[in-house]
C-alpha cells in the first residue's frame, strides 16, 4: 500500500485529515445556468473504507438532507466546532455526503425529476439518455463506483409515515451486517427495485443498505437524530470511527409483513401511532362517511409491531391504511410492548440484543409490494 495522500474529487484535493464542499456537474438548465449536485466529502486522516450517504434522490424526503447536514455539522450548523460529530483528523477513510441528489425535485417539493421520472428507478443511467438518465448516470458514476458501502437516506410519501427502519438484502453477508450494524429495532429483507441505486450499487459489489424514517416535506427530530446515530454506528463497525455500537433493546429481521388495507372508502380515524405494539382482534381505525352515520372497523389481523401507518384521513378501497410486522415470540412481544409503552429510545452500549428473525407466510414481501 501507497501513502495514504489526499482524496480527489475533480479539480478538489481533500487533504488527510480535512474536509472539503465539491459539486458534480450536471451541464446547463433551460436558462443556461450551472446544474450540479453537492458533495461534502470528509477524508480522514489514517486509511480506511470510503463510505458514500445519499439523500433526496426523491425530492420531496427531506429527513436525509437534515441528517447529512446535523452529521456534517452538529446542531450549530457549522464545521470544526464542540458539536461536530466527526473530526476528520480522528477519523479513517472517507466519507461521501450527498445531501441532495434531485436538487430540481426538491425545489418544486417534488418526489420525481422535473421529467416526471422517478430518478430512484433508473439507475446506473445512460450516458447520453434523458435528463433523468444522465443525473443517475454521473452520480453512480463519479460517486457510487468509488465507495466501499453506500447508505441512501429516504422517508414514506406525504400520505404515510414509517418509523425507523432500514431495508437491506439479508441473503448478503455484508449488508446484513451494515444493517444491523445501523440500530433500527425493524429491518425489511429486500433486494430493492430494478434500477434502485441500493439494488444496482449492491449489484456492482457496493454493499448498500437503506433508512426509511418519517414522512416527506419536513424535518422530524426523531427521525435526525436516529440517521445520525445509525450511521455513526455504521462508520464505527467499519473501523472509520472509534467507539461503541448503540444498540437496540430488541430487533427483528422481518422477510413478510402484512399491509392492512381500506375494506372501502371513507374518512379514516386512526386510533394507533406509528411504532405502537397491536394485538391481534385490536380495532386500529374505524372508515366513516363525512357525517359519520356509517362506521366500518378494522382490526390487526396479527400480534405484532406497526411499522408503517396512513397520515392521510381520506382513503379509497384498498388504500394502506398500516404495515404490521407480525411479532410471535412471546418474550420479545413482552420486551416490546413495554418499550413502546414506556417510549424508551435504544440504551447505549447494550451487550445483547434480543432479535428474531420472522417469516409471515400470509404476509407480502416489500420487493413484492414495491414492484
Amino acid at each position: 500500500m501507497g501513502e495514504w495522500g489526499p482524496f480527489k474529487f475533480g479539480d478538489v484535493r481533500v487533504k488527510p485529515g480535512s474536509r472539503e464542499q465539491a459539486e458534480i456537474d450536471l451541464g446547463d438548465d433551460p436558462m443556461g445556468n450551472p446544474m450540479n449536485i453537492p458533495l461534502h466529502i470528509i477524508h480522514g486522516s489514517e486509511r480506511g473504507p470510503t463510505l458514500v450517504v445519499t439523500a433526496a434522490i426523491h425530492g420531496n424526503e427531506m429527513n436525509g438532507t437534515g441528517i447529512i447536514h446535523q452529521l456534517a455539522f452538529g446542531s450549530d450548523h457549522q464545521a470544526g466546532t464542540t458539536d461536530d460529530h466527526i473530526d476528520p483528523e480522528a477519523m479513517s477513510g472517507t466519507l461521501i455526503l450527498v445531501p441532495v441528489v434531485n436538487v430540481e425535485g426538491m425545489l418544486l417539493q417534488d418526489r420525481n425529476a422535473p421529467d416526471g421520472r422517478d430518478i430512484n428507478r433508473l439507475f446506473p443511467g445512460k450516458k447520453d439518455g434523458n435528463q433523468s438518465q444522465r443525473l443517475a448516470h454521473t452520480l453512480f458514476d463519479q460517486v457510487v463506483r468509488r465507495a466501499d458501502y453506500l447508505i441512501d437516506l429516504h422517508t414514506a410519501p406525504n400520505t404515510r409515515m414509517n418509523v425507523p427502519h432500514v431495508r437491506a438484502n439479508l441473503d448478503n453477508t455484508t449488508c446484513k451486517k451494515l444493517a444491523r450494524a445501523f440500530g433500527t429495532e425493524v429491518i425489511l429483507h429486500s433486494n430493492g427495485p430494478e434500477g434502485s441505486i441500493r439494488r444496482t450499487a449492491t449489484d456492482a459489489g457496493v454493499p448498500a443498505i437503506l433508512l426509511e424514517s418519517g414522512t416527506s416535506n419536513r424535518f422530524e427530530p426523531d427521525s435526525l437524530e436516529c440517521g445520525v446515530r445509525g450511521i455513526l454506528n455504521v462508520m464505527a463497525k467499519l473501523g472509520m470511527l472509534e467507539g461503541k455500537l448503540v444498540k437496540p433493546r430488541w430487533r427483528i429481521l422481518v422477510r413478510r409483513f402484512r399491509w392492512i388495507r381500506a375494506p372501502e372508502g371513507g374518512l379514516l380515524h386512526t386510533l394507533i401511532d406509528g411504532g405502537a405494539s397491536v394485538k391481534k382482534g385490536e380495532t386500529i381505525a374505524h372508515i366513516t362517511d363525512p357525517f359519520g352515520s356509517s362506521v366500518v372497523s378494522i382490526t390487526s389481523p396479527v400480534t405484532g409491531y406497526v411499522v408503517g401507518l396512513a397520515t392521510t384521513p381520506l382513503v379509497r378501497p384498498g388504500d394502506p391504511i398500516a404495515n404490521v410486522v407480525i411479532v410471535r415470540e412471546k418474550k420479545l412481544q413482552e420486551i416490546i410492548e413495554k418499550d413502546t409503552q414506556a417510549g424508551l429510545k435504544p440504551r447505549e452500549h447494550v451487550e445483547e440484543v434480543e432479535e428474531d428473525e420472522i417469516e409471515d407466510e400470509s404476509g407480502s414481501t416489500l420487493d413484492e409490494t414495491e414492484s
